[in-house]
């Protein structure tokens, strides 16, 4: 986990001075900067300014049990909102309900010297992916995207790139309602992530930009393959979701972005696919730029289509693969 030195502090709270230069000294290794502090008398103006990424705090620090430090720190304004890791005697481990206090982590003592750091940075770790993971799917946000975009960009290896959106989606959430759009995302998150695992293996990667846009990563040579079957899945269970006779009718009578009745299909897939087989890429900013071409003459074709993205330099040609029978 990489960063400026104000997101690499760790606030210490500890009561034993050898414990306090063990530790200080461990952290420091793996780069993070140590304060250490009293609960009882923390400078906490000091530390809004310059905030510490973690809390680790000691059962015994003022006197206080591992339950009532946690409570304390958890009911704090500040200090409540940061991850929280508490060291506390392996005889006590079970003694405590650590749902209950809403504790990141804990640390049983006696630990091995370099076990606080790992487990310093897992936390830390795991609270990016968390924060970064849309709440609904559970899928990567555009951090993690970003980050892995960024990473098949630089290896120079061939890899193909695919936004996929939902068409029709907001007039399907308009006529049945929000919790019924949220199963339509669930389960268009389902079978994404169950065509990419299938067909990509450990090289697929996928995310969730924000509402109906999603995005997945391959090798170039399955991503057509990936394409025609989440088509073909997708375009099998949506009709599912409408009710019996806007499903028989095949449209929604609804009302589009400017107030006017309009009739609105059944929802489809639009993916537009890049790759780097026939033009260097070298920012993240280029995918974007190119989807966005590719995704326009996408949701020019009725029904799923997926358009990929054959060109060798700008021009406004590209192959367009409509969705298989």
């Amino acid at each position: 986990m990489n960063g400026s030195p104000s997101n690499r502090r760790i606030l210490l709270l500890h009561h034993d001075p050898i414990e306090i230069e063990r530790l200080t000294a461990g952290l420091s290794r793996l780069g993070f900067a140590v304060v250490v502090g009293d609960a009882g008398r923390l400078a906490l103006h000091e530390l809004v300014h310059d905030p510490p990424c973690l809390v680790l705090a000691a059962e015994g620090t003022n006197g206080r049990s591992a339950d009532t430090l946690a409570r304390e720190l958890r009911g704090d304004p500040f200090l409540g909102r940061l991850p929280l890791i508490m060291l506390i005697r392996d005889s006590r481990v079970n003694d405590v309900d650590w749902a209950a206090l809403g504790v990141d982590d804990y640390i049983a003592v006696p630990y091995r010297p370099d076990e606080v750091p790992q487990r310093v940075r897992l936390c830390l770790s795991r609270l990016e992916r968390s924060l970064d993971a849309n709440p609904l799917t559970r899928l990567p946000g555009n951090s993690t995207i970003l980050h892995e975009t960024t990473a098949r960009i630089e290896s120079g290896a061939p890899f193909a790139l695919a936004y996929l959106d939902l068409d029709n989606f907001k007039s399907f959430n308009d006529r049945y309602g929000y919790a019924r759009g949220d199963e339509v995302l669930v389960v268009t998150c389902r079978i994404l992530t169950t065509v990419v695992s299938e067909l990509a293996g450990t090289d697929g990667f996928v995310g969730h930009v924000g509402g109906d846009d999603f995005v997945f990563m391959s090798a170039p040579a399955t991503i057509e393959a990936i394409c025609q079957t989440l088509i073909k899945r997708f375009d099998l269970v949506i009709p599912d979701f409408y009710d019996p006779d806007d499903r028989g009718k095949g449209f929604i009578d609804s009302v589009d972005r400017r107030g006017n009745h309009e009739r609105f299909p059944l929802m489809s897939l639009s993916i537009a696919v890049v790759t780097n087989e026939h033009r260097t890429i070298t920012h993240p900013g280029d995918v974007s730029k190119i989807a966005s071409e590719l995704k326009k003459i996408a949701k020019s074709q009725p029904g799923s289509v997926y358009v990929k993205d054959h060109r060798k330099a700008e021009t406004t040609d590209a192959v367009v693969d409509s969705r298989p029978t």
